[in-house]
């Protein structure tokens, strides 16, 4: 079972803004923790030099000079660096920011979780961090409110950024249908892996939601369905010791043989084959 970290187990320095900090890595891959886990916390992990392999939720992605990785909470990851890299790391509850209203698609489900930037605008990044370092230093008043607001300018520029990089992804541009449907499907994919169930609190048809998500984001909401649940399944089997039987019917699933059967089509492998692998 991995564990889920919080801030204060990345690091024990008490900061002066409660939940957020700031680390500055030189280098990155320092022996802070050693095995994968997931965080019940925001991450963004701004690589300045280096080179390697970033692992999210099962995926790889090459670690490359001046890209920004995103980490949501309950995702897994571990990460693999030469030993040169350097950056940063910002971390933040999810209510560091709960009262501005800012809408991040680099945290969302199937989004793109990182960023290639230039130098100039890693150089526009790291000036703002900078001046929250010095401000988390002389701990004034109001340097809760100016620790959020740099923050802010921080994820808009990379909103900026990755609207830019990422300009035809439906995640930065997406139906307001879309949205609506990805949003009911992170609160319900437990209890309902039915279209209509979805279409039915949308106010649409379950053949026009399916049209709608075909033409926007290449797969059918049944296909998001499956895919929602197939991660969820996989996060349990990995980073729980939850018997595979229960993971099933957790997820809806009262046949075990078919549960195991929908893993294997879409995976290549039995759930237990897969969470002695991984």
């Amino acid at each position: 079972m991995l564990p889920t970290l919080g801030i204060d187990n990345i690091i024990q320095v008490p900061a002066a803004t409660e939940g957020f900090r700031i680390m500055h890595h030189q280098p990155i891959n320092m022996p802070l923790i050693r095995e994968a886990h997931k965080h019940d916390f925001f991450m963004l992990l701004i690589v300045e030099k280096g080179s390697g392999t970033h692992t999210i939720d099962f995926e790889n992605y090459e670690v490359s000079d001046y890209t920004i990785f995103f980490l949501a909470p309950g995702q897994a990851h571990h990460w693999d660096l030469s030993p040169e890299t350097t950056g940063y790391q910002i971390l933040f509850p999810a209510d560091f920011l709960k009262n501005y209203k800012i809408e991040n698609p680099f945290f969302k489900t199937k989004s793109i979780p990182f960023l290639p930037v230039n130098q100039e605008y890693y150089d526009q990044l790291t000036s703002e961090i900078r001046q929250m370092e010095k401000e988390l230093k002389i701990s004034l008043p109001y340097t809760d409110a100016i620790i959020q607001n740099r923050l802010l300018i921080i994820l808009s520029l990379l909103r900026r950024w990755y609207d830019e990089s990422y300009q035809d992804s439906y995640v930065v541009k997406p139906n307001r249908l879309l949205q609506n449907f990805a949003s009911l499907l992170d609160e319900n994919y437990q209890q309902h892996n039915e279209v209509a169930f979805y279409a039915n609190k949308l106010h649409v048809t379950a053949n026009y939601l399916n049209t709608v998500c075909k033409k926007e984001s290449g797969q059918t909401a049944g296909e998001h369905i499956r895919d929602r649940i197939l991660l969820e399944i996989k996060r349990m089997l990995i980073l729980t010791n939850v018997d595979i039987k229960e993971i099933a019917f957790g997820l809806g699933f009262n046949d075990t043989s078919y549960f195991g059967r929908f893993f294997k089509k879409f995976t290549g492998q039995t759930p237990l084959s897969f969470r002695r692998n991984q």
